[in-house]
């Protein structure tokens, strides 16, 4: 009963949008376990053991009760028979935020080169990881977005993402010197990648995987010199997200409005439907102090902005 529970409740949530990807093992192994005791309903104590089972760290019993105990308030709501547990059984541990990796312009500069002298010699796959890179580094798409990028995305006014995070869309335009790049790398692609209908493709011309974009970009850094294998945090191509995000604030205008729609722009790019979602990807770096401590002197030497 508890398994076509779960089913009910992940389809109403993924009808919201929700992807839920982590949740519905959570849940699915929690119905399993709950199952074999002969629990129909969600019952406190069986939820309780079940966490503790799995020997997780703190932070990951969190999660997994949190899991549970919403799936319980959907259930209650209909049912007064399920129980729901108390969410703070296991305390209130809160996720840490993971300090991102800083590029500079310098790296991202030398990280497109070193892709683009990879082998095997007269492959495509140079072309791939180059782009692959410099597209990110310099729309801040999701490296998902990217991979998941197919041929007719790529439009004369920029590209659509399709199929997002939280399943909406949207549309993303290009600077010129983007889609120069683009248009060349399409242009290779599509004499060598054969009917493939994405953008990027393996060495065997069929959609390009998340773990092989990983491996290739973490070999690159570590032989660049950019960081060692055995650094803390390590460099993820996620961080080129990053990277976009704080060079568009180091590039925005000074004056107090047009940061405002510098942010909104922003949010958009990045996928955010609320502008607040897009701070998360803004970091205090030198280059953004220097730039505040002229702001700051200009205003002190009697600038109005």
């Amino acid at each position: 009963m508890l398994i076509s529970a779960v089913d009910a409740y992940l389809a109403e949530r993924r009808n919201l949008g929700f992807q839920l990807v982590d949740v519905e093992a959570v849940l699915r192994d929690f119905a399993s376990f709950a199952g074999d005791r002969g629990d129909t309903h969600v019952r406190t104590r069986t939820a309780l053991e079940w966490v503790r089972a799995r020997r997780t760290s703190p932070l990951r019993n969190c999660v997994r009760l949190r899991a549970i105990v919403r799936f319980a308030r959907y259930l209650h709501a209909e049912d007064g028979r399920h129980e729901v547990p108390p969410d703070d059984a296991f305390g209130r541990h809160r996720p840490r935020r993971r300090p991102p990796f800083l590029f500079t312009p310098q790296d991202v500069d030398r990280l497109v080169r070193a892709a683009r002298a990879l082998g095997p010699k007269n492959s495509l796959q140079p072309q791939v990881y180059s782009t692959f890179f410099g597209l990110v580094a310099s729309t801040g798409l999701r490296i998902s977005e990217a991979l998941d990028l197919r041929l007719e995305d790529v439009t004369q006014g920029g590209l659509v993402v399709q199929n997002t995070k939280f399943g909406k869309s949207r549309w993303l335009p290009l600077h010129a010197t983007v889609r120069h790049r683009l248009e060349e790398y399409l242009e290779h692609r599509n004499r060598k990648a054969g009917v493939c209908p994405f953008v990027f493709v393996s060495i065997k011309g069929r959609r390009l995987h998340g773990n092989t974009v990983r491996h290739v970009f973490r070999r690159i850094v570590c032989s660049l010199g950019i960081a060692r294998p055995e650094d803390k945090p390590f460099p993820r191509i996620h961080d080129l997200r990053f990277y976009f995000a704080n060079q568009a604030l180091m590039n925005c205008p000074g004056d107090h409005d047009g940061v405002g729609r510098h942010m909104v722009a922003l949010a958009t790019s990045l996928g955010h439907s609320d502008a607040r979602n897009s701070y998360w990807y803004l970091e205090a770096t030198p280059a953004l102090f220097a730039k505040i401590a002229r702001a700051s002197e200009d205003f002190a030497r009697g600038a109005h902005s």
